[in-house]
């Protein structure tokens, strides 16, 4: 099994990266409905859920690795291009700002960063799925 994995692991990865890209595409897509039914939510509706807890901070981390940072790690890796390294960088930054300090439900509100983020993310990935079929 182990020699199955070894020898397809760029197949693994493209569709990986099929995968965030969907669930990208998906967001932007739906981000104007997102915003109109978050704008809809009043404060007191809001739950009593402490932003600042660790296990919500942790879970948070787990899903933006998984969306975001494990694909910059893996174009890194990959394409060993220092543009590359620098773009990731970048967008690392920026979305551990949007993780830390966008945490509250009138901040989500007030903020487009995921949505531009997103679209960010998605052009990244495509370009690096080309990069993966032509080299």
């Amino acid at each position: 099994m182990l020699e199955v994995v070894k020898n397809n692991e760029l197949i693994f990865i493209i569709i990986y990266c099929l995968i965030i890209l969907w669930i990208n595409l998906s967001f932007i897509k739906d981000f104007k409905y997102l915003k109109k039914g978050l704008n809809e939510i009043s404060s007191e509706n809001e739950l009593d859920i402490n932003p600042n807890s660790i296990s919500l901070m942790l879970f948070n981390f787990m899903f933006i690795f998984f969306r975001r940072w494990m694909i910059y790690i893996l174009a890194v890796l990959i394409t060993e291009n220092i543009f590359v390294l620098i773009l990731t960088v970048v967008l690392f930054v920026i979305s551990l700002y949007d993780s830390l300090f966008n945490y509250s439900l009138e901040k989500i509100k007030k903020s487009n960063v995921g949505f531009y983020l997103a679209v960010l993310d998605t052009i990244f990935i495509f370009i690096f799925v080309i990069y993966l079929f032509v080299v």
